[in-house]
């Protein structure tokens, strides 16, 4: 009866062995039927990924990063890490706005300078009124050109997060397959889960909160600009910091939860893959070895498949980010620039209405920056963690 029991065990452990080396073994053929050339070609998901870029930027890749084959997508990525390359490329989308903000600098400076003459004439008023109401008006003047130009900064941000959403849905299935394709299931479970938690938090918390962020600021700077006896500085500078710390906070939960499931996920699945092999190796001789090498094999194809995508993404992202911070700067520097003329022309009350306006957009792009992290790090994890085939 112990024999008949100890021969059952072996039976259901034989079993066992061959549905683990079974799945391994589909793992592989699935891997193997995307390999041309010697290269594991692209998966259709990625065609997706590069939709979800803007037109002015998809105009201004190589060639090479629109192939099916990882070759060719690898010597593209080269192409687009290059000084030269990332430079000229920043430079030609940033050009573009250089001369809204240029010109946005020209009216803000222009009103303030005939705010500054109408304030030299304010003298020659004989009714104290009137003085008042001429400053009121010049104030009045530069808020409206500051508001109509705060929503370029406004909508480049609100189009970035809308971007932003965009190629986080299209990196959930493409991350998913290039990770199950290794043999990393749990990890591709993880980071899809990271990853869907992280665009929930971005369409339904971070980009309908920051109109309203930025509505209540300027409401505020529009206050204390037009009436200096109502003091809001404090309660907005509360809400500014308040702001800012709860997207910290919330896309530091983020990027710990991604960083630690992906990475248990990884290791658990190179585990169960390791005695998979192993069990081939010592149960099924000579077939075992030969199919510990076949998943070596796969393993480096689409280690390297991992390493192009994975690049492609984070340099993409990065030329998605970084025009949109440069504008920002811009904007902000020419806000800077106008509150010092206004400074030295005297016009107190625009002073402090362009120094909330330059403020705000100080933490716009903190909350650019933020946001960006979670998929940067995302992507970063995926070329960095290894095949479970391996």
């Amino acid at each position: 009866m112990t024999k008949q029991i100890g021969i059952s065990n072996k039976i259901c452990t034989v079993v066992f062995l061959l549905l683990l080396l079974f799945s391994a073994l589909t793992t592989t053929v699935n891997a193997e039927d995307t390999t041309e050339n010697g290269y594991t070609t692209i998966p259709d998901e990625y065609e997706d990924y590069l939709d979800s870029l803007p037109d002015e930027l998809r105009d201004l890749l190589p060639d090479g990063l629109f192939s099916k084959d990882a070759g060719e997508v690898g010597g593209a990525v080269t192409e687009m890490s290059s000084f030269s390359y990332l430079l000229s490329t920043l430079f030609e989308l940033v050009g573009l706005k250089l001369a809204d903000v240029a010109k946005m600098l020209a009216q803000i400076v222009g009103v303030l300078l005939l705010s500054a003459a109408v304030r030299c004439l304010k003298a020659s008023f004989r009714s104290e009124t009137v003085a008042n109401a001429f400053s009121f008006v010049s104030v009045c003047i530069v808020t409206l050109c500051l508001v109509s130009k705060s929503y370029t900064g406004i909508a480049s941000v609100t189009a970035y997060f809308d971007r932003l959403s965009k190629m986080t849905s299209a990196t959930l299935p493409l991350m998913g397959v290039l990770y199950a394709m290794g043999g990393n299931v749990a990890a591709a479970v993880a980071s899809s889960a990271g990853l869907a938690t992280f665009l929930a938090v971005l369409e339904q918390v971070v980009a309908k909160s920051i109109v309203p962020f930025c509505g209540i600021c300027m409401a505020s700077a529009l206050v204390s600009g037009l009436d200096p006896t109502l003091r809001t500085g404090t309660l907005v500078s509360t809400l500014k910091k308040n702001y800012t710390t709860v997207l910290s906070f919330l896309m530091m939960l983020l990027v710990a939860m991604l960083a630690t499931q992906t990475t248990l996920g990884a290791r658990q699945d190179s585990l169960a893959m390791k005695s998979v092999k192993f069990a081939a190796g010592n149960w099924i001789p000579v077939v075992g070895g030969s199919v510990g090498e076949l998943l070596r094999t796969v393993s480096t194809g689409v280690g390297y498949l991992r390493s192009a995508v994975g690049l492609s993404g984070i340099l993409l992202l990065l030329l998605t980010l970084l025009p949109t911070l440069v504008q920002l700067f811009l904007v902000r520097a020419a806000w800077q620039i106008s509150a010092s003329l206004a400074d030295l022309l005297g016009c107190d009350s625009e002073k402090r209405l362009l120094e909330e306006f330059a403020s705000l957009l100080g933490y716009l792009i903190a909350a650019v920056s933020i946001t960006s992290s979670v998929l940067l790090l995302s992507l970063a994890l995926l070329t960095h963690c290894a095949a479970a085939l391996g």
